[in-house]
């Protein structure tokens, strides 16, 4: 499903050629450090093994060759092998005859065959020889070499012995082995790696031959690194095959939400998005993506409603002044009807400017274009100002008004022109909600100014209170009387901020409704 979704979605746009789906990126992002880090793994262990096995052979190279030694009789009484083969088989050791010729050869179990007869006669089981028991893997070449460089091969398995004599090249005894220590070698035959390790012989309590035992590498390493070889497979492609299904898992609600980015750029805003997912931060996105299509629905449907409403308060104007002037034109009405007709076109052509001239200041500061002059402004003052400027108009005639007002200069930067259209702004909301009381309450601190407006209008509805900032909105009781373009509020907040304040709706009821204006003061 999130493939079809995600092919829908490129479609639908101009990416460029470097993209991959988030699936892809992620699940080759992970298979590439899992087989590097496997990789790592796999080299790391393939060293331990080999160093293991490596270590395992010499012991039981060293093992077998010691034993050989001792079952002749040739060992030292105080050689550490010599005590552990006697704590391995309790009792006398049974002693063999020294190493006998090349008709006589000694297996490493210490038994002596005979070459020379048929193979009937060199069975164990007929020979009365005890028959060897399972252990360790057996060595391929068993020879000896004496102080003069003699060599004398006691074993030697044609079947997996390559045909050199690199393995018998000893023309002199090792120093270490004649000082009686023992020796470890890596013999290179045939591009094949030998182990070989070398003991003393002595005789008379000097050191007169050497035994060396001798064995592939390749039979003993090769199992160990094809199986860790075959688990490093396993393991990747079960990791991958994890990895693609928690990404794949993952990525399906992204998918979702991209789909319903594009739905609503489409002018779809009802998006389908998943219900419920365990990841929080999943969650959290799909939550407020749906919340964010929800009121971007609620705006559109707002947008289409007050672009009608924007129109129709302009055109009415417009028809009315139009009718009134045609009327005293063709001299429909005459005297002081046609003086009244004038007075009313007159009164409306104000309203359309003042209308047009608010459109127009709304457009200039949303867009930047009518920066604040800074100058020192009086604020007692210019409330007092404004409270006489209204309250000789005659549609504010029935309006009370009280004013709560510092006797001392209340100064802040700005432009007076601006500050008085906040005032009257915000007035004329109180008195359009029917208010006969406008109170007016200038706080003074140290560094910031409060004013509080005050009326007791009808108040705002609940359902409209989100709303009010919003450029365009009348609410439904403004939409019915159909006065105004409902940018007053939506004016009077960006000219607030452009001074540095802030305008906020501080409270309302059914009683009335109180804003509040925020400045910052300065000190004159």
């Amino acid at each position: 499903m999130e493939r079809d979704i995600y092919c829908v979605f490129c479609k639908q746009n101009n990416y460029t050629p470097n993209t991959v789906p988030m699936l892809t990126y992620w699940t080759r992002c992970y298979v590439l450090v899992l087989l590097g880090s496997l990789l790592l793994l796999a080299v790391a262990a393939g060293i331990w093994i080999r160093i293991n096995t490596y270590e395992h052979i010499y012991s039981v190279l060293e093992l077998r060759a010691e034993q050989l030694v001792d079952l002749n009789g040739q060992a030292p009484e105080d050689s550490e092998v010599f005590n552990r083969l006697r704590q391995m088989e309790p009792g006398p050791p049974k002693l063999r005859p020294p190493f006998p010729d090349e008709e006589h050869p000694v297996d490493m179990w210490g038994n002596i065959n005979n070459f020379n007869k048929d193979e009937s006669s060199n069975s164990p089981q007929q020979a009365g020889a005890r028959p060897p028991e399972p252990g360790p893997p057996v060595p391929d070449v068993v020879h000896t070499v004496d102080i003069w460089g003699n060599v004398q091969i006691i074993k030697k398995d044609k079947s997996t012995t390559p045909d050199s004599s690199t393995l018998f090249d000893l023309s002199t005894l090792n120093q270490d082995i004649l000082a009686g220590e023992k020796v470890r070698e890596q013999v290179k035959v045939d591009s094949q790696t030998w182990l070989r390790v070398g003991v003393p012989v002595y005789q008379n309590g000097t050191v007169c031959k050497a035994l060396y035992i001798s064995m592939p590498v390749k039979n003993q390493i090769s199992g160990p690194i094809g199986l860790l070889a075959l688990l490093t497979g396993i393991i990747t492609l079960a990791s991958w095959l994890m990895l693609y299904f928690l990404s794949r898992r993952f990525t399906r609600p992204l998918y979702e939400v991209a789909a319903a980015a594009q739905s609503i750029a489409e002018g779809k805003y009802d998006p389908v998005l998943p219900q419920q997912v365990k990841e929080r931060e999943l969650q959290q996105l799909i939550e407020s993506f749906r919340n964010m299509a929800a009121q971007l629905k609620q705006l559109e449907q707002l947008r289409s409603a007050l672009l009608a409403g924007v129109s129709h308060e302009l055109r009415t104007p417009i028809t009315s002044i139009r009718g009134m002037i045609q009327a005293v034109h063709k001299k429909i009405v005459t005297g002081k009807d046609a003086e009244e007709f004038l007075q009313i076109s007159w009164k409306e052509s104000i309203r359309l400017q003042q209308m047009v001239e608010e459109l127009l200041d709304f457009s200039s500061f949303e867009a930047g274009a009518a920066p604040i002059r800074g100058e020192p402004v009086d604020l007692s003052n210019l409330i007092g100002e404004v409270i006489l400027q209204l309250g000789v108009l005659p549609e504010y005639s029935h309006v009370r008004f009280e004013q709560d007002l510092p006797d001392e200069p209340v100064w802040i930067s700005g432009e007076t022109g601006r500050l008085r259209q906040i005032f009257l702004n915000l007035i004329d909301n109180s008195k359009k909600a029917f208010a006969s009381l406008i109170k007016i309450i200038l706080q003074a601190g140290e560094h910031q100014i409060i004013i509080d407006i005050e009326d007791n209008g009808k108040g705002i509805a609940i359902s409209d209170q989100p709303f009010i900032f919003e450029r365009y909105y009348r609410g439904n009781a403004r939409q019915i009387k159909g006065r105004g373009l409902g940018l007053g509020l939506t004016l009077s907040r960006l000219l607030t901020r452009a001074h540095g304040g802030d305008l906020v709706l501080l409270k309302t009821s059914a009683t009335g409704t109180t804003f509040r204006l925020c400045f910052t003061r300065i000190l004159q």
